[in-house]
């Protein structure tokens, strides 16, 4: 009996790689959705009683303390992911302005003191998405101009 084409099994593995390949392709995506979520979204707002005392706590919980400017978003992750899709202006380097205007808690770290200055904040956010999800949180936008 003659054989017509390849025996399945054969075709196994190459099936599994062409899958595995597909899976993958979006866990970058995933993981810096993941890493965005842990550095920029904290919704609804921890209770501290100041900005400042926010800051310290929050950034030692997160696991950043250290780190020169970081910004928590109060707001859904759903909020934050329609920032990728509904009518935000893109950028050539594609990060989009949100719309409307988000609560938001900046930090930054003062190397002196070793600690934190907090800001509440309403403002536009400015990110980057990745397959529909907020990947890069713009934080240079907040920094001083060099001189």
């Amino acid at each position: 009996m003659a054989m017509r084409g390849p025996h399945p099994l054969l075709l196994l593995p190459l099936v599994l790689l062409v899958a595995c390949l597909a899976l993958a392709s979006g866990q970058p995506c995933v993981m810096q959705n993941r890493l965005f979520i842990m550095h920029h979204v904290n919704y609804p707002r921890t209770p501290v009683p100041n900005p400042t005392a926010y800051c310290n706590i929050m950034m030692m919980r997160r696991g950043i303390y250290g780190k020169l400017i970081n910004t928590f978003i109060h707001a859904s992750i759903p909020s934050i992911s329609n920032v990728c899709f509904w009518g935000e202006t893109l950028f050539p380097s594609g990060l989009r302005w949100s719309n409307h205007l988000f609560a938001i808690t900046t930090c930054i770290y003062n190397a002196s003191t070793h600690s934190y200055t907090g800001t509440y904040l309403s403002s536009r956010i400015l990110i980057r998405c990745c397959q529909g999800g907020p990947v890069y949180y713009e934080e240079r936008i907040l920094l001083p101009p060099r001189i």
